[in-house]
């Protein structure tokens, strides 16, 4: 390659000259007071933009966590309702005795008894006891137990007796001439309730 010579006294190559030093100049100017600050900003824009998308990301799915709870909290106050009418704090005797005397109505027994016999503490609950006795057929004592068992609090049958009804001769005769069942057995027996203790007592 020949050597370069730049006649500096022609003013064309001097006007090129500056002007190669003006843009260059401006190219610095731009990459380092607009270019570089803004390269900065928009990375730090962007790293809280990313921060703050992590937050709402956060947010929402706390958001949906509670819609959840919410939900769960809305469940389990039926739930609480449901063990509060299993296990009622005060034994409802009046309640106790309708429950009864519509499964004895629909079970064709004859009631004979119903006496209160007292309540028992335990560490968590209460037991209530009711002596029973009524007459009854053998199919009408099944539907009778099984109506009992379908209540909706939890009931314990205890202490069961069967005896020969006194006047099945007659009960006999009465179901042969109008086609009915027949009394034919005296039954008694313990039924037990459940309630809860009030905290504290």
């Amino acid at each position: 390659m020949g050597n370069l010579n730049i006649d500096f006294k022609d003013k064309k190559n001097l006007y090129c000259i500056v002007t190669i030093v003006v843009i260059c100049l401006a190219l610095y100017s731009v990459y380092t007071y607009i270019w570089d600050p803004f390269q900065i900003e928009y990375e730090s824009l962007e790293s809280q933009r990313v921060s703050a998308q992590k937050e709402l990301d956060k947010i929402n799915s706390k958001k949906h966590r509670v819609a959840e709870l919410e939900m769960q909290l809305v469940q389990a106050e039926k739930d609480f309702q449901k063990l509060k009418e299993m296990f009622p704090e005060e034994e409802k005797v009046p309640l106790r005795l309708q429950d009864l005397y519509s499964v004895l109505r629909s079970s064709g027994v004859q009631i004979q008894k119903f006496n209160p016999e007292g309540r028992s503490e335990r560490e968590h609950y209460i037991e209530n006891r009711y002596s029973i006795a009524v007459n009854s057929g053998y199919h009408m004592l099944g539907y009778l137990f099984a109506e009992i068992a379908n209540f909706n609090y939890p009931t314990a049958i205890t202490n069961l007796k069967l005896s020969r009804y006194s006047g099945i001769a007659a009960e006999v005769q009465k179901a042969e001439t109008h086609g009915w069942t027949p009394i034919t057995m005296s039954v008694n027996f313990n039924l037990t309730t459940y309630t809860s203790k009030k905290v504290g007592k």
